[in-house]
């Protein structure tokens, strides 16, 4: 029986180096269909702890560096087997908005909007613009030139969202710069570049 196999990201290429996994075992390219998984073969599941975790996290990042499209696969993620085929068209339409980008991540700080239960269309409105953050719209408008994608994830209390950008690889300075130069109601703290997590298809995050 072949060992099981620890899957750090889907990719339609091999990387064209040799890449090593958390365990520094080397990452191999499996073929399922027109994608590849990249995995490396380990003795047992790795357990979640904070070192596990940054290490699966720096060998998704070593493999970004070496793929122009890649999706990165949440950790544990432990397969004996790799099958796309029911979802090939989904990851490599995928693949296809992440070639050669990088992600940027907001974290927003501020006041959460409340409810308008007024009525039910007022209270649905106000759930889609909390959602929307208004806020930042000032933002967007000077960051359009650069961002390919964006996908927002509300948050309860003084973190009100988390707001994922997809960016051309190597624009993140020209990126800050722009975020710099914007007053806004609401405070931002940005991290990044990082290997697109937030733009893979739901099972992978």
């Amino acid at each position: 029986m072949s060992p099981p196999l620890n899957v750090y990201a889907l990719s339609d290429a091999p990387p064209p180096v040799e890449v090593r996994g958390a365990q520094g075992e080397a990452v191999r390219a499996l073929p399922a269909g027109s994608l590849f998984a990249l995995a490396g073969e380990v003795d047992q599941r790795p357990d979640l702890t904070a070192d596990a975790v940054r290490a699966h996290d720096a060998a998704v990042r070593r493999l970004a560096v070496a793929c122009p499209a890649l999706l990165p696969v949440r950790f544990g993620s432990i397969a004996d087997e790799v099958d796309f085929s029911e979802r090939e068209a989904e990851l490599l339409e995928a693949l296809e908005l992440v070639r050669d980008r990088e992600q940027m991540t907001l974290r927003v700080y501020g006041e959460p909007e409340q409810a308008d239960r007024g009525s039910g269309t007022a209270y649905l409105e106000s759930l889609r613009r909390s959602r929307s953050i208004p806020a930042l719209d000032p933002l967007r408008a000077a960051l359009a030139p650069l961002v390919r994608a964006e996908r927002t994830e509300p948050h309860e209390g003084p973190l009100i969202a988390s707001v994922y950008h997809l960016i051309d690889r190597g624009s993140a300075p020209e990126y800050l710069r722009a975020l710099a130069g914007v007053a806004l109601a609401v405070r931002v703290a940005p991290t990044g570049p990082w290997p697109a997590w937030s733009f893979a298809p739901e099972p992978l995050r």
